[in-house]
């Protein structure tokens, strides 16, 4: 956030006998330029660090400060912003039209990393938020894939197969037979791991899984834009996948209330410690497993395609990109932190990062001799997909970003939100019904998006 500097002092020496004594200043230490960082992500802390100590070789007198954000601090780290107190550039972010005006327009900077992203990175802002000629981050990570990640050794000791998986009635069989080999275990205690998440929830999973039953992303987008009532059961696309959530609950594959499960601290927390075989995740929860457990034989698959070949992956938008914070624009470290977010975003060290954490990146990188990513998500799952061409990955806008702009200021999404944790609990726990879980939705969509 400032410059450093250390002044070493000044030394005074006589002249010859009979002349005047002059004083003469040693030499100031040249000045130190702290510019403080938040990492992408904590899972891959190290990985960031690595190539930022690339930047400070190539740039001596400059130090990057890194460090994480971290669920639990969150909210200190957003009361810290608001106290005047950001720092430098924030690695991961997710801009909204409440708060992105605490990050920099790039478009009104020298910004020269637009043209080689993949996607209308100066417009994408406007498209899911409807705020016009502003552009709050720059996002290189294309959209991320959710899988059902399992222990393949343990897999094989149930005699089961995951890859052999084509349809939600095949994973239904996948899992009555996981659970009668799990009930005989007392080292295992869940089928199907899961814990609740607002924008895992909210935003992907249920999106993800009403895609494989058979609705397509332009479904979504015209439930969330109004076209399609919540309240319809028959034509709202997430209708099948609540329903799955409640079937799954009501077998015992999913852990007894596990809405209230800590996602970090209680449902990753089992997975990596061997206490459930298959979990529902995306791409971090691989490398999270890893670093405890290097020898873990980790695979994965997608959820089941629709009858089309279809299987969803989220569209790439501002958010979980890299930016600068407006409240830095007139202090003297800016133009430093500038330099630092620019080389972050440029085609070299995307390339870098992508191999590095394994994304799959949203910028043209042909200059750059492509990416080659170890990611195992990537190596495991999704390059083999790729490879083979036979899904296909929709990864437009889903329903949520294309509502963007009608969303009312300061009001909360219909389903990211821990408030409806307990809603959804109450629903797959027999409790409530889905006619009255829909009735709140739609109520929610009202206050939200409705005119």
């Amino acid at each position: 956030m400032s410059e450093k500097s250390t002044n070493v002092g000044r030394s005074a020496r006589s002249a010859l006998a009979g002349l005047a004594l002059a004083a003469f200043a040693a030499p100031v230490a040249a000045q130190e330029t702290v510019i403080e960082v938040s990492a992408t992500q904590p899972e891959y802390f190290a990985q960031d660090r690595a190539i930022w100590d690339l930047y400070e070789e190539e740039n001596p007198g400059v130090k990057i400060e890194l460090f994480s954000i971290n669920e639990d601090t969150e909210a200190a780290f957003q009361a810290r912003v608001a106290a005047g107190d950001p720092p430098d550039i924030r690695g991961l972010t997710f801009p909204t039209r409440d708060n992105y005006k605490t990050y920099v327009n790039l478009l009104d900077i020298d910004f020269p990393n637009w043209d080689k992203a993949n996607y209308d990175a100066r417009t994408i802002f406007e498209q899911t938020h409807g705020v016009e000629g502003y552009a709050p981050a720059f996002n290189v990570q294309g959209g991320l894939f959710l899988n059902l990640i399992y222990y393949a050794d343990e897999m094989e000791k149930a005699g089961l197969d995951p890859k052999s998986i084509g349809s939600v009635d095949d994973l239904r069989a996948l899992l009555e037979e996981l659970k009668a080999h799990v009930d005989t275990r007392d080292d295992v205690n869940y089928v199907l791991d899961i814990g609740w998440h607002p924008r895992f929830w909210g935003r992907w999973l249920l999106e993800a899984w009403g895609v494989g039953m058979g609705a397509t992303k332009e479904d979504f987008r015209r439930l969330w834009t109004g076209e399609i009532a919540w309240t319809d059961q028959e034509n709202n696309p997430m209708v099948p996948a609540l329903e799955l959530a409640k079937e799954f609950t009501e077998k015992g594959y999913f852990p007894e209330n596990w809405w209230t499960r800590a996602w970090e601290q209680e449902y990753e927390a089992s997975f990596i410690t061997g206490k459930s075989i298959m979990a529902v995740h995306g791409p971090w929860l691989w490398n999270k497993v890893l670093a405890q457990n290097p020898d873990a034989e980790l695979d994965g698959i997608f959820f089941p395609p629709n009858e089309n070949g279809v299987v969803w992956q989220d569209a790439t938008t501002a958010d979980r990109g890299s930016a600068l914070f407006a409240g830095n624009m007139d202090d003297p470290n800016f133009e430093a932190a500038k330099k630092a977010f620019y080389w972050w975003t440029s085609p070299e060290i995307v390339k870098l990062r992508a191999e590095a954490i394994g994304y799959l990146p949203a910028m043209d990188l042909t200059d750059q001799g492509g990416v080659e990513l170890q990611n195992p998500q990537y190596v495991k799952l999704v390059g083999p997909a790729l490879d083979a061409g036979e899904i296909t990955f929709d990864n437009s806008l889903g329903g949520q970003a294309a509502a963007g702009p009608m969303q009312k200021s300061g009001t909360p999404f219909v389903v990211e939100d821990n408030a409806m944790a307990s809603e959804i609990g109450a629903y797959v726990s027999g409790e409530t019904s889905l006619e009255e879980l829909l009735e709140l939705m739609q109520a929610r969509w009202d206050q939200s998006y409705g005119q």
